[in-house]
């Protein structure tokens, strides 16, 4: 069976789909996409993935939570970071977001790809256990998505030997 991967990223079909041919090219993944939090959500319930890739800058999409949340971000000068808040919410066993995150994802399983630079958000990843990152510059390869794919599916095995 293929390994389960979900980008969760705005710009997968248009500014970055040069990005996802390598990965269908491959045919080593079930691979899947994720336009905003609330697509993602959705799928995360209905599906359990082997690697999760995310953006820190998020649409929220249809659900009120996740709207109002983008909102008050942006009006507390925040930016359009939702998807750390996202990443919070899976992570988080807590009660504090609403509905139940999957149990079965854990960080090593999850990767960064965004326009922030690692210091930037090094304290929200660190905090989060998030270790695979890699930031949006021009002129990355295409191969670029299909490694951190790859990255991430390494990093997994090694926790596991780990614990």
């Amino acid at each position: 069976m293929k390994p389960k991967v979900l980008w969760v990223e705005d710009s997968a079909r248009f500014e970055l789909s040069n990005l996802t041919g390598p990965v269908y090219f491959s045919g080593k993944y079930d691979f899947q996409q994720a336009e905003n939090v609330t697509t993602a959500i959705n799928f995360l319930k209905t599906k359990e993935f082997d690697v999760l890739i995310v953006d820190i800058r998020l649409p929220p999409g249809v659900d009120k939570y996740w709207l109002d949340l983008y909102q008050n971000i942006r009006t507390d000068g925040g930016g359009e970071k939702l998807g750390l808040k996202f990443l919070y919410w899976l992570f988080s066993r807590d009660g504090e977001y609403p509905g139940t995150p999957p149990s079965w994802i854990h960080p090593s399983s999850v990767g960064i790809f965004t326009v922030e630079t690692y210091s930037e958000i090094s304290v929200q990843l660190t905090d989060l256990g998030v270790t695979v990152f890699k930031q949006k510059i021009a002129g990355l390869p295409d191969t670029t998505l299909l490694e951190m794919i790859e990255d991430i599916i390494a990093n997994k095995s090694r926790n596991k030997k780990a614990n």
